[in-house]
């Protein structure tokens, strides 16, 4: 009975029945092979993916929440500065940063260079996003360069991504920092981490998904990862109909995040997510970073994306109050340091802003050595 084209639940079981067949056919290929299966079972393109995040940004209010509640946390780092500098980790299409220069842009005294910097793996589809941004930026009359990066951000190096003196320095890392887990002994992560540090940033800011899929134990990894798709996908359900072309695409990219939690170990098992907790001991304990915390803009503007969709089943929840486990942090903390954008009563994604200890929020004159 399990089927794409069915309910909420028909769609989940058929993709995680794929997932599974793939795993058994991977843990026992002289036993088990899968002939000819199905197209949803293969990589998708890129030209796919991003199809459906321009859908996705359409029906959801997901990549809505993420990408302006980061911004806002942006521009708090940006008050007064001239000249700022964004390194995003993973741009794509870069739709978070139309808004961000709008904002720019309309402050009484704009600043004089908005530089972008942009890592990716495709030439094309990162000029593509850098014509896009400064046509924009043009439009706006905001002085404004994008710098591509073409390489995985596991590779990256400090001289790749031009950080100047006098620029104030953001990361903004939108659910890429899970991908860095896939070297379990943690070296990638702390390289990551490291070439952060070296930018001196303002504020590192990050989004990702409000979940345990990182769980050794396989049939913890499978129950929670079943909870939480079945929450996006009874979301997905509620905009669109069954037999949507454009709910399948953008269920078969969430698809691919099940196929690589479900049938994929080691290495190859890059969707690691880890729920705000987690974060907040690598980042702290390990990472020697702390967080920046929520203010009140943050609240507003993440409450204000909800009210544009006609479903009171989305909410926001605050992660991190103050007095609750954790303690310490950075300035700013009165609301608390994480939010979470929930469906119903199953959280989803979660957003935060994080600082390296002893930076005090601001770009040092060192970097200019560079």
């Amino acid at each position: 009975m399990a089927t794409p084209m069915g309910t909420p639940v028909h769609r989940l079981v058929a993709y995680f029945t794929e997932s599974l067949a793939l795993r058994v056919a991977r843990l026992y290929p002289h036993i088990f092979t899968i002939n000819a299966p199905p197209r949803r079972l293969l990589d998708a393109s890129e030209e796919d993916d991003a199809t459906a995040l321009r859908l996705l940004d359409l029906i959801s209010p997901i990549p809505k929440f993420v990408h302006f509640t980061l911004n806002e946390m942006l521009l708090k780092a940006f008050q007064g500065r001239d000249r700022v500098h964004v390194i995003d980790l993973d741009i794509k299409q870069g739709l978070q940063w139309p808004s961000l220069l709008q904002s720019l842009a309309s402050r009484p005294s704009p600043p004089s260079h908005v530089r972008i910097t942009g890592v990716g793996e495709s030439r094309p589809d990162l000029h593509a996003t850098g014509v896009r941004l400064a046509r924009i930026a043009e439009s706006l009359h905001l002085p404004f360069e994008f710098h591509p990066v073409v390489d995985r951000f596991e590779d990256l190096r400090l001289w790749m991504l031009h950080v100047k003196r006098e620029e104030c320095v953001a990361v903004s890392c939108s659910l890429v920092m899970h991908r860095a887990l896939h070297d379990e002994t943690g070296k990638a992560f702390m390289d990551l981490l490291g070439l952060i540090r070296s930018t001196n940033p303002a504020t590192v800011v990050m989004a990702e998904q409000e979940a345990e899929h990182n769980e050794p134990e396989w049939g913890r990894r499978l129950a929670r990862s079943l909870n939480h798709y079945a929450a996006i996908f009874d979301s997905l359900d509620d905009v669109l109909p069954q037999d949507s072309h454009a709910r399948i695409k953008v269920e078969e990219l969430f698809a691919k995040e099940i196929r690589n939690i479900v049938a994929c170990e080691g290495d190859e098992r890059i969707e690691r997510h880890e729920s705000f907790e987690g974060w907040r001991r690598k980042m702290m304990q390990e990472g020697g970073f702390t967080w920046l915390g929520i203010g009140e803009r943050e609240m507003l503007q993440s409450r204000m994306i909800l009210r544009m969709y006609s479903c009171n089943k989305y909410s926001i929840d605050v992660q991190g109050r103050e007095g609750e486990g954790g303690g310490g942090g950075g300035g700013g903390g009165e609301e608390g340091h994480g939010l979470t954008l929930k469906w119903l009563d199953q959280p989803l994604y979660t957003v935060s802003a994080w600082v390296p200890v002893g930076v005090a929020g601001s770009s040092s004159p060192h970097l200019g050595q560079i």
